[in-house]
């Protein structure tokens, strides 16, 4: 069973497990809310008030086709109220963490009737999902590779997807027209007709964070569409 509260269960299709396992190393940590933002039990940033201005333009990216909406990743909810403001048919939110789906629980998410909540890691579940109009990915300390591979598979065929770009600064990135992401997205993404572009914005990205490549001075949002002989 898919959850819909924290552990609570509510009716679904069945589940399709993974062949992969969602890293420890996230689920093993425990987050720290201070001044709307995020940090581990080291001070590490996970999630930061100066993405707002890039969550507010990813979900313009996502919602422009409006319908049904996927986040994987609720964080602070950011990018989730600013889809709300949207107001998609249907808004997905999947969290695996108990401490953020706690949030979720007091922000009354899961009194929205259109919102569907899943508690559970993207990697149980991501095979067993709808198609939808527009996805966005932004988790923490793990891979996104599978996601990448897969996402196809519950993209509807004009839709969108997007995730949060932020080569960190062990990984090499590839860079075309002065538009950057991971070398390893690019690899996965176009290994499955999938076509990009991207819309470049402003943000003031703070120094020597960990989660940040040293040598990037702006920020590229992602638009990835499926390629028009495989919609």
């Amino acid at each position: 069973m898919l959850k819909g509260q924290a552990g609570q269960d509510f009716v679904s299709q069945p589940l399709i497990q993974s062949s992969s396992q969602p890293s420890s190393s996230y689920f093993d940590r425990t987050p720290v809310f201070e001044n709307d933002e995020i940090l581990d039990e080291n001070g590490e940033y996970i999630m930061m008030e100066w993405e707002r201005e890039i969550m507010e333009k990813s979900a313009e990216v996502i919602c422009r086709k409006g319908g049904d909406i996927l986040n994987v990743g609720f964080g602070m909810g950011i990018i989730d109220s600013y889809i709300e403001e949207h107001r998609p048919r249907t808004h997905w939110i999947i969290e695996g963490h108990p401490a953020i789906q706690k949030k979720i629980i007091e922000g009354g998410w899961l009194q929205k009737p259109h919102v569907k909540v899943i508690f559970k890691p993207w990697q149980e579940v991501i095979y067993n999902l709808p198609k939808f109009d527009g996805i966005y990915f932004d988790t923490w300390n793990e891979s996104q590779e599978e996601f990448d591979l897969n996402v196809h598979n519950i993209l509807k065929p004009d839709g969108v997807f997007s995730f949060f770009n932020n080569p960190a600064q062990s990984e090499s990135y590839w860079n075309q027209d002065e538009f950057y992401m991971a070398e390893w997205h690019q690899d996965a993404l176009t290994k499955f007709n999938l076509d990009f572009e991207h819309m470049e914005v402003q943000a003031d990205i703070p120094e020597g964070l960990h989660y940040w490549h040293s040598t990037l001075k702006q920020y590229h949002i992602p638009v990835c569409t499926l390629k028009q002989e495989y919609r």
